[in-house]
């Protein structure tokens, strides 16, 4: 068939399609409508609550501009009041976090639980007072353990007739296995105070004081005292300078656990001795270095010979900590890291599994139904911590309605007036804050608020209070 004749033919077929479906649908084909789409303003919404309303124009302030916000009210029930979008996001919560290790602790330690530090031997000294081995200083993990609780430890050995110690003192720190130090803390954070790490002998809260004496004009070296404390083998690297006088602690130290060297960068103000605070690299040498110092200023005698290892199953003295309560009351108040981290351990060795595991299911079996929670530590120190704000508040609501809930908000601070009781998180960009409010009609509210992507400049705790006083006011109607 030739190509004109095809052409006519399929003419014809179109056209006579085209007829047939006239003839039978009575009108010519038409364009497909488009997809209609509401006109706006005509679809009617549901009422905006006085929550959520108090929420949406505070979260307008262009100072939160660029921000992810998630913020969340629950009602005496846990049931949800408010939440908003982000609300059911993972974020970083940073010290907020730490309600979930107190929290917890109550639950799995108990009220009376007291960290345990001993003094042990292979076996209890002769009658002339002489330990034929080492004197080992056993670590539970109390992050409260001082210097001046070896000095007591020290003393009890005395009264207890030791006079002579063969070997030498040492430290078994085992009790925690792995790092001290999360792989995700930053660099800059584990040579500070509040980066320290969580041992199985801490001493001083791992710290050390390093006092500086600044130049007599901008830029010169200020000059680095003796620091107590510190190692004969501690390598000092000191490029701190002087920097304007009111200018503050500017100073980042850099360490690692056990570590001998310390590099010590940044500026102190110009004018009188100026003191910051480092983080402590071996605390169980240091706590050996100086029970050993102790006992030898009270009268006793280490003969320093090597022992192979002993079981030191004969304890000849023991330090208990203050009861759990006080130590969350203290860990709350002032965001201690390294307490959160030791009770975060010591749950995850008493129910002998991963600390984030345990943690994780002891939640779950209290009803928590987690999404994107990812728990690095127990203190909220790493940034890769997340978690959504429905899921920390959920928390909170069930540890409070839980049997050490009156004691659990007894150790949170208390804001707004004596309004709020909440456990804040902050680090550059983020700030977050989780707890209890009483509404004007004597309600009490769960809420959760969590920032991330904060200008570090912004002041956020006067708008984060103008927005609780506004739930306070709203939560009431």
């Amino acid at each position: 068939m030739s190509w004109p004749r095809v052409f006519v033919n399929v003419v014809f077929l179109s056209i006579g399609a085209a007829v047939t479906w006239v003839f039978l649908n009575g009108r010519a084909p038409q364009a497909a409508s488009p997809v209609s789409r509401p006109v706006p303003g005509s679809v009617e919404t549901a009422p905006v609550g006085a929550i959520q309303r108090a929420f949406e124009e505070w979260s307008a302030d262009p100072a939160l501009g660029g921000a992810l916000i998630g913020f969340c009210v629950l009602d005496e029930n846990g049931e949800i009041e408010y939440a908003s979008p982000l609300a059911w996001k993972a974020l970083c919560p940073a010290s907020a976090l730490k309600t979930v290790t107190t929290a917890a602790a109550f639950d799995l330690l108990g009220q009376e639980y007291r960290f345990e530090t001993a003094i042990s031997a292979a076996s209890k000294p002769s009658a002339a007072g002489v330990i034929a081995g080492n004197l080992v200083l056993v670590g539970g993990g109390d992050p409260t353990l001082s210097t001046t609780d070896l000095d007591v430890l020290a003393a009890d050995l005395v009264k207890g007739g030791l006079k002579r110690v063969e070997g030498k003192v040492i430290a078994d720190a085992s009790v925690f296995r792995g790092q001290p130090v999360s792989d995700h803390w930053n660099w800059g954070d584990i040579g500070n105070a509040y980066g320290a790490g969580a041992f199985g002998v801490n001493l001083d809260h791992n710290r050390l004081e390093l006092s500086f004496t600044p130049g007599s004009k901008l830029g010169d070296t200020a000059k680095l005292l003796p620091v107590p404390g510190s190692g004969k083998d501690t390598r000092w690297l000191n490029t701190v300078t002087t920097g304007p006088e009111g200018s503050g602690d500017q100073v980042v130290v850099y360490s690692q656990p056990y570590g001998t060297a310390i590099t010590l960068q940044g500026t102190v103000p110009m004018g009188r001795t100026f003191t910051i605070t480092g983080s402590l690299p071996d605390p169980p040498a240091t706590a050996a270095r100086l029970l050993t110092a102790a006992l030898e200023k009270a009268g006793v005698v280490i003969g320093g010979k090597t022992f192979p290892a002993a079981a030191a199953s004969e304890k000849l003295a023991v330090h208990r900590s203050a009861p759990l309560p006080e130590i969350i009351d203290h860990l709350h108040r002032v965001s201690d890291n390294l307490e959160a981290q030791c009770l975060f351990l010591t749950m995850g060795r008493a129910k002998k599994e991963d600390s984030s595991k345990a943690l994780r299911g002891y939640w779950e079996g209290r009803g928590i139904s987690f999404e994107g929670l990812r728990l690095i530590d127990g203190s909220g120190l790493a940034r890769a911590n997340m978690i959504r704000p429905v899921d920390l508040a959920k928390v909170n609501h069930v540890a409070r309605r839980g049997p050490h809930g009156d004691r659990f908000r007894q150790s949170l601070s208390t804001y707004v007036g004596g309004r709020v009781s909440s456990k804040l998180g902050a680090m550059s960009g983020v700030k977050t804050d989780v707890g209890f409010i009483t509404t004007s009609d004597g309600r009490e509210l769960t809420f959760c608020l969590m920032a991330n992507g904060l200008d570090p400049a912004l002041g956020f705790w006067p708008l984060r209070d103008k927005l609780l006083l506004a739930v306070a006011s709203a939560g009431s109607e």
